[in-house]
């Protein structure tokens, strides 16, 4: 599979920044985080041998994580994004936890979970480095919205801050969503959009044209988000 010209433009424009895609329902926003995950994994060198853990110190104002954190909202996306994930990278260990499963017991490369699951693996598995920020280069927030509301994305994206700012490190953050905000008069979505940019410390809104997404044949769904 390959991804569409305005998908690999997304992927091009997140660089290095901490950015949030807003691409419509169905126009391949995690086949844009699967690529972006896979061409920084590519860039650890460990594509040949998957014990090879050794961190790319080129990668600049990074820390020395060799994984990426992929949250979703709910227990069902989990499975849903780790087999379109696992899929993308392949030879890459993906890994996914939520309530019910067990705890990864191996080392991986990217770990999908939902916020309040990987929080509580952050409290108690506090002697397993593979869940502290210092283990990932980037965290990807699936309909990245929540983090407006009292959600443990919002807990999830002030600790990545936190973090940063006591050992003087990076986690990139990539935000996904169909649409960003809850509110509906232009002065609120303003405020809003100033305050997710703030909380998830972004530098970057990307959002393919009408124009690109219809030259590649994407066709308009239901943008209406999830409560």
């Amino acid at each position: 599979m390959e991804l569409r010209t305005y998908q690999k433009q997304v992927v091009k424009e997140i660089g290095e920044e901490n950015a949030i895609v807003k691409m419509p329902t169905g126009s391949g926003k995690t086949f844009v985080a699967a690529e972006f995950i896979l061409q920084h994994l590519e860039k650890l060198g460990k594509s040949d041998d998957s014990t090879n853990k050794t961190p790319n110190s080129k990668i600049i104002q990074r820390g020395n994580g060799t994984a990426a954190l992929f949250l979703v909202p709910n227990c069902d996306l989990v499975t849903q994004q780790k087999k379109v994930l696992k899929k993308w990278i392949g030879d890459y260990e993906v890994a996914e936890y939520f309530g019910s499963k067990a705890i990864p017991t191996t080392k991986f490369d990217a770990l999908v979970s939902t916020p309040q699951a990987f929080l509580t693996l952050q409290q108690t598995e506090t002697k397993t480095k593979w869940f502290t920020w210092s283990n990932f280069f980037a965290c990807v927030f699936d309909e990245v919205h929540h983090v407006l509301k009292d959600h443990p994305y919002r807990i999830i994206a002030h600790g990545i801050k936190a973090w940063e700012l006591n050992e003087k490190q990076r986690v990139q953050v990539v935000g996904l969503s169909a649409s960003l905000t809850y509110a509906v008069e232009h002065r609120a979505v303003e405020q809003a959009l100033a305050n997710l940019c703030h909380d998830l410390s972004v530098t970057k809104m990307i959002s393919p044209t009408e124009e690109e997404l219809k030259k590649s044949g994407y066709v308009p769904q239901d943008d209406s988000i999830g409560m």
